[in-house]
């Protein structure tokens, strides 16, 4: 579901940009939903295990915004050392994985920097609509510091509704809480081509669970048979991909990182990014996204942002222009190609190396909060539209 910034926050044209990608991470609802109150993976437990069931996390491009205070858009699994899948509504907007992070910790909020790795690229089903091929995968831009679950080539069994599934991911917990990862179990109501439905027993996934992974017991082990996509809004059943329809399209991702994991150029802050030209996001740094300028060309910038330019070094988001993140650490003012004020930059480009001008950075970080707040109180989840 998208966002428009509220009228009453006077946000820059490049927050507003941002607001927009990130909200549109978790999907777009097929109908509106009825407030209610959400309970996550319903009788679900913590679960410290499942260590490639990872979190899919927002990172912020302002100096100064943690990566701990990111909250969880969507749930997702390991299952190569660069490949993460998760539902395609979770990736659906060509800029939303440049801005993404996926993190292998329980609770993503005391992760350590090593179990953060950022998202190169997000791939989608070709032929993903409303309700079908709801299935993607994020490509990592190193290997994930722990084991895969592999891809069984296993068809779901003939007798396998009413069978007992187990689901796992990051969504709210019975206190409307996220940010944990639980486990509960469920149980298949029917199965079709492409999906299949699960009912409450009594577990069940919710807001934040979205692309997370749905286990079947077979011979003796676990294996990886669904994909949560989307349900009621009272997270009492829902509708998951079935993975072993998707085995031409995940294994040709899977092939073609094997052959030649995914690379970015290196990121040079010094280069006037308003001066390159780039055709797609691949031919940007990490972090970066190719946008297109107000002159119709397209240019390399910070992703999320306008078409600008790195200016002169500054400190935490408190200010105008921005305080985005460089190249090896660096913190620069963000400058949009037209209009730049050459008093602007002089000063740090009026970031918080003073701690003199106005906080549009801070209130970037409160819009961000609240637009996901507000996309899974509007019923963006895997039981209540598309999930977040």
């Amino acid at each position: 579901m998208h966002f428009e910034s509220p009228s009453i926050f006077p946000v820059p044209r490049s927050v507003t940009v941002l607001l927009l990608l990130v909200a549109g991470a978790c999907g777009v609802s097929p109908t509106p939903a009825p407030e209610v109150q959400r309970q996550a993976i319903t009788g679900g437990v913590p679960e410290p295990g499942a260590p490639a069931v990872v979190a899919i996390v927002p990172v912020s491009p302002l100096c100064g915004e943690p990566d701990e205070a990111s909250p969880v858009l969507c749930t997702g699994t390991l299952v190569a050392p660069r490949v993460v899948l998760t539902a395609a509504h979770c990736v659906e907007s060509p800029d939303v994985s440049q801005v993404l992070s996926v993190v292998f910790s329980p609770e993503p909020a005391r992760a350590l920097p090593s179990e953060r790795v950022r998202v190169l690229e997000g791939r989608l089903h070709p032929a993903f609509n409303a309700v079908e091929n709801d299935i993607g995968v994020l490509l990592l831009a190193e290997d994930a510091p722990v084991a895969p679950v592999p891809l069984a080539e296993v068809s779901l069994p003939a007798d396998v509704v009413g069978r007992t599934l187990r689901v796992v991911g990051f969504g709210r917990d019975d206190e409307g809480q996220t940010g944990r990862r639980r486990s509960g179990t469920v149980q298949v109501a029917a199965v079709e081509a492409g999906t299949f439905s699960i009912l409450a027993s009594p577990g069940m996934s919710c807001g934040g669970d979205s692309g997370g992974p749905l286990f079947l017991e077979a011979e003796g082990a676990e294996r990886l048979v669904g994909v949560t996509s989307y349900g009621d809004p009272a997270c009492t059943r829902g509708t998951n991909m079935r993975v072993d329809v998707q085995t031409a399209f995940l294994q040709a991702i899977l092939d073609e990182v094997a052959r030649a994991p995914p690379t970015r150029p290196s990121d040079e802050p010094t280069v006037d990014a308003c001066s390159a030209r780039c055709q797609g996001h691949a031919d940007c740094p990490l972090g970066m996204a190719c946008v297109t300028r107000p002159d119709g060309e397209r240019s390399c910038a910070v992703a999320g942002l306008e078409a600008g330019r790195f200016g002169a070094d500054c400190t935490g988001a408190d200010g105008y222009p921005l305080c985005v993140k460089a190249g090896g650490g660096a913190c620069r003012s963000w400058l949009p190609c037209e209009g730049t004020a050459p008093e602007d930059e002089e000063d740090g480009g009026g970031c918080a190396a003073s701690g003199s001008r106005g906080g549009s950075g801070m209130a970037l970080a409160a819009l961000l909060v609240l637009a996901v707040a507000a996309a899974r109180s509007r019923g963006t989840h895997a039981t209540g539209g598309r999930a977040g």
